[in-house]
């Protein structure tokens, strides 16, 4: 299956970033380990149990720089790009297995952003809706082994050549979203037959106090080889009941996957966070046993407001043809950032039960 058909991704609804006039430096360092094993009902290539020392583990890994001006009259400009590197190895371009070609320096998002009264219109490299929300009501955020976004569909959570508009609200904690792409991932081609990739989302976004909810559409095209396009449906849901937080979604890609996932995540104490989360996804048209399943908990502990331990277990069942096969399901990274570099280790394709512990200082 076109990877790029399972990659529909585009701006993720978010405003400018609140801050004084400046540039402020942000970032985060997040090292650990992770084990995995098993052989994952024989899709794998090897068996037996696999450590490594590993990277973006609880979040993305690098540094970032976030502007903002005030330019009177209600408006403001602002910008923000982070860039990620492995901080357990150097570039690893041409590295080999779950590291390839993912221990450069690069973008992992960059954009320019101008708001005012009407809303706010954003052009740059930004998340991705499909992939977005799933990382959103995900209880793991779409890192770790626990994360969901590695079962629905492990493609391309940030896009290229983003151009989105955010209304402002239109009743109380209601916006919507417009976006389009003229190529979802890399730099715009001359020729649309190379393999252009333009896509277009609409969304609505909902939240007040302890409730938010997302109900999106997006279609993209695909001009590499037969020329094609997708339709993709998602509605996601999260609620806060302060002891707990309940979050669920379901997402359909036309003639290719459909997935859902439900998680909570609940605090114990002041530094604790306890997670589960369990996420289904079937591919379709790949024959009748085509569905991979994982259940998954963890909990982070923040020894101070920028340093946190972590941990996640989690578990995969899966057909010989399901999303796990072709995707690896207990990939820890989260999405593609960009084919050169991602300031973490993928990891994809080990086994059928993953842990990782690490620790994560942001700054």
């Amino acid at each position: 299956m076109n990877k790029k058909l399972l990659a529909v991704a585009l701006a993720t609804a978010f405003a400018a970033p609140a801050m004084a006039d400046g540039v402020q430096i942000y970032g985060a360092f997040d090292v650990g380990v992770v084990a995995r094993g098993g052989s994952d009902n024989g899709v794998t290539t090897g068996e037996g149990t696999q450590f490594q020392v590993a990277s973006g583990l609880n979040g993305h890994n690098g540094i970032g720089f976030r502007m903002s001006e005030d330019l009177g009259n209600g408006m403001k400009i602002s910008g923000d790009a982070m860039f990620g590197f492995a901080l357990d190895a150097a570039g690893n371009a041409a590295g080999g297995g779950s590291n390839a070609g993912q221990g450069g320096f690069t973008a992992i998002y960059s954009y320019l952003a101008l708001s005012g009264d009407f809303g706010t219109v954003i052009a740059g490299r930004a998340g991705g809706a499909r992939a977005g929300f799933i990382k959103k009501y995900d209880a793991f955020g779409g890192f770790g082994v626990g994360n969901a976004l590695a079962v629905q569909g492990n493609g391309a959570d940030y896009a290229d050549n983003v151009l989105a508009w955010i209304t402002p609200e239109v009743m109380p904690g209601l916006k919507f979203l417009g976006a389009y792409t003229t190529n979802l991932i890399g730099q715009d081609l001359q020729v649309r037959g190379l393999g252009s990739t333009p896509l277009y989302a609409v969304a609505a976004l909902y939240n007040n106090g302890p409730i938010d909810i997302t109900v999106a559409y997006e279609k993209l095209w695909s001009y590499s080889g037969n020329p094609s396009n997708q339709h993709v449906q998602t509605v996601g849901a999260s609620y806060d009941f302060g002891v707990i937080k309940a979050m669920g979604l379901w997402q359909h890609l036309t003639d290719a996957t459909q997935g859902w996932q439900i998680g909570a995540t609940a605090p114990i104490g002041e530094a604790t966070t306890l997670k589960v989360g369990y996420v289904s996804n079937e591919l379709k048209g790949v024959g009748a046993q085509n569905e991979c399943k994982k259940f998954a908990v963890g909990v982070n502990h923040d020894l101070s407001k920028r340093t946190r331990l972590y941990a996640d277990a989690a578990r995969i069942t899966s057909d010989v043809n399901s999303a796990c096969a072709a995707d690896g399901g207990l990939t820890t990274g989260s999405g593609l950032y960009s084919s050169t570099g991602a300031g973490r280790d993928n990891a994809t394709g080990y086994g059928e039960w993953g842990m990782n512990v690490g620790v994560r200082h942001t700054f």
